[in-house]
């Protein structure tokens, strides 16, 4: 998360029943994995449940408590202690202090105490912790209480960070002809560079999102291009509030098909595996492309497009 850490300094009550510290820091990670099981019931996307999975990981283990009866004086903080009634919303207060707005956008602040806050109303909706027979968290731990107030993350809020502009019109055709006539031609791995061109063009014209477009297929009965009908085939829409993935139909403009035509013919047969492997986009090893290559490959584009003068936003 890249955030400092920091300690609760309240020094945690020695518990009368001694809970030794390996069962508690079971209880507690079998809270969060019933927690992110719901983003699979739900059908999010492995890149979404990922990056959860992977903040509140590092949330827990960066706030440290001080604790006599741990072997180093220190560990980690529990999600009950979080919900304390007294302790949580300090603990909340600690943790938004820390983030300094220098490091982190406004949005990303909200992003995170918002993951946070989701967390604790699972909790509250199912305040037990799963096993072969269930234990109830109050029951065993104390009161639960929601730490993340209004006050904390409001429900609306006007982003003051800078935008800057939207790349379209000229500024795009600008950055598209930048990719295609220079940075292809002066990338060592022509193919990855024509593959990056594509997705960017094919992103841009029918608006869909990283994590869409990289499990667009081109082999089999799921193929998504549809020449003739003009239409991208998206069937792994965003959710709307935990509804799943949907199929939806886009936009195929002629300028996205001509790319998308050439790509198929001349770049796509280039790769390992395209004869087997149903991805539109493949990396160089023959898998479908990762979110993560995604965003290094655009990083690096947008970089060198910079470099030689193109003006584009944040």
């Amino acid at each position: 998360m890249g955030k400092p850490k920091f300690t609760v300094l309240r020094g945690v009550e020695e518990n009368p029943r001694k809970i030794p510290y390996a069962e508690k820091l079971e209880d507690h990670n079998a809270i969060l994995r019933a927690y992110f099981r719901t983003f699979e019931k739900r059908q999010y996307s492995e890149t979404t449940l990922e990056r959860v999975r992977r903040f509140l990981t590092n949330f827990f283990e960066d706030i440290r408590v001080e604790d006599s009866m741990h072997p180093f004086g220190e560990r980690q903080l529990f999600i009950w202690e979080l919900m304390d009634p007294t302790d949580g919303p300090q603990i909340i207060d600690h943790f938004v202090m820390s983030l300094n707005p220098e490091d982190f956008a406004h949005s990303t602040i909200l992003t995170y105490i918002g993951e946070v806050r989701r967390a604790c109303d699972f909790v509250l909706a199912k305040p037990y912790i799963p096993g072969r027979q269930s234990q109830s968290i109050i029951a065993k731990y104390g009161r639960l209480q929601q730490p993340v107030t209004k006050y904390d993350r409001p429900i609306h809020v006007v982003d003051r960070e800078p935008t800057g502009f939207a790349v379209t019109g000229i500024k795009l055709k600008k950055f598209l002809d930048y990719i295609r006539v220079k940075y292809i031609g002066q990338s060592k791995k022509k193919q990855t560079a024509a593959r990056d061109y594509a997705m960017i063009v094919l992103g841009v014209t029918c608006g869909g999102r990283a994590d869409e477009l990289r499990r667009l297929d081109a082999l089999g009965v799921n193929r998504d291009l549809f020449y003739e009908q003009g239409r991208v085939q998206i069937r792994f829409d965003k959710g709307t509030k935990g509804s799943g993935k949907r199929v939806r139909k886009t936009i195929f403009t002629p300028f996205a098909q001509a790319t998308m035509r050439f790509y198929e013919a001349q770049i796509r047969p280039l790769f390992p595996n395209a004869e087997t492997n149903p991805a539109l986009f493949l990396s160089e090893t023959g898998e479908r492309i990762s979110y993560d290559a995604m965003w290094y490959a655009l990083t690096k584009i947008v970089e060198s497009a910079r470099e030689a003068g193109i003006e584009l936003p944040p």
